[in-house]
């Protein structure tokens, strides 16, 4: 999806009212695409759509704003059916931790499920919705077309599925923060971004099946590393000191602004890596491309797989065995 060819595109973005979901909305917009934004707070949705239409190139763009629980299965399909456009892409951004930060032993039981939920079924609900339709009205075509059509769902996941760190065992980067569903900074976490992640590496090929003559399916997963938003600064007032000295998120806000960069800088980020059409999006920090050739296993190497595979073998024989024993020291010293 480049610059050129977003005039006359439809993109839905799942946790689009805040963060990330918006910042990325405000882009697309600003390339002549039609956006469709889905949170569950009817007051936030409206502002931010509102802010997104200032960013159209013309007034025949079309930027919807839509109340829906993307945790509920039922829901979001019958939401998808509903809307006048079929999209040409999905983002899935829907997202959050700042409830859930703390160890295993602080958090309650309800606060995994809520975090699986939050994160994990909200991708994975939207995605099979688009996925229905998609392959429903994508017949294949008796000749060769020479406009083909792509198709994108693009999971903007987290580094945190590459490092899980202690402080976000429900989360992986997810929550149940005001009930509306929406995009965090970037914690640190384990289950439920890993589920995303596996999520997409099973999606990539079982969409292989419906590419044809006149379609082309493609399955992307982002990476990001921290950066600022209204997400992070919340989770910053409940993440244990551990947490924050293992990622590097210690001292104040005003200190991280100049660290970490901006919703608005990693949404251009993460749209760049998209038009790349590699598999893997990872940012230019060196944490998240790093992690990734780290942790890549069976799933696709950026480009030609050269930078990855250099990577792999530095982390994995010198970085990781250096950090993973410091991360270890600094979890023992916590605990005396």
């Amino acid at each position: 999806m480049t610059k050129d060819n977003m005039r006359g595109q439809t993109v839905f973005i799942t946790g689009g009212s805040r963060g990330l979901g918006k910042e990325i909305a405000k882009i697309l917009v600003s390339r002549g695409a039609h956006v469709t934004i889905f949170a569950r707070s009817p007051a936030t949705l409206e502002q931010a759509r509102n802010s997104i239409i200032a960013h159209r190139l013309d007034q025949r763009q079309e930027v919807n704003a839509v109340s829906v629980d993307l945790s509920d299965a039922s829901k979001v399909e019958s939401v998808f059916k509903s809307q006048p456009r079929t999209p040409d892409a999905l983002y899935c951004v829907a997202g959050g931790s700042a409830a859930e930060c703390g160890f295993m032993t602080q958090i309650q039981p309800s606060d995994l499920d809520t975090c699986m939920k939050n994160n994990y079924f909200t991708s994975a609900y939207a995605a099979q919705a688009v996925l229905k339709s998609w392959t429903a009205s994508d017949d294949a075509p008796a000749r060769e077309t020479l406009n083909r059509k792509v198709r994108r769902i693009v999971f903007v996941n987290s580094v945190a599925a590459l490092c899980p760190l202690p402080g976000y065992t429900a989360y992986a980067r997810g929550s149940s923060m005001p009930k509306e569903t929406r995009a965090s900074s970037c914690s640190f976490p384990a289950a439920a971004k890993c589920a995303v992640r596996a999520l997409a590496d099973t999606l990539r090929m079982e969409v292989l099946r419906y590419s044809n003559s006149a379609v082309t399916y493609k399955i992307h997963c982002a990476f990001p590393s921290n950066f600022i938003s209204e997400s992070f600064i919340e989770e910053q007032e409940r993440k244990p000191a551990l947490t924050k000295r293992i990622e590097g998120t210690t001292g104040a806000i005003s200190e991280l602004e100049k660290k970490f960069p901006s919703a608005e800088k990693m949404a251009g980020k993460i749209l760049a890596g998209v038009q790349s059409g590699d598999f893997a999006v990872c940012d230019d920090s060196v944490e998240s491309g790093l992690f990734w050739a780290n942790m890549v296993g069976t799933s696709p190497k950026r480009g030609w797989g050269v930078v990855d595979s250099l990577y792999a073998f530095v982390v994995g024989l010198f970085v990781w065995p250096v950090l993973r024993r410091y991360f270890d020291s600094l979890c023992r010293a916590d605990g005396e």
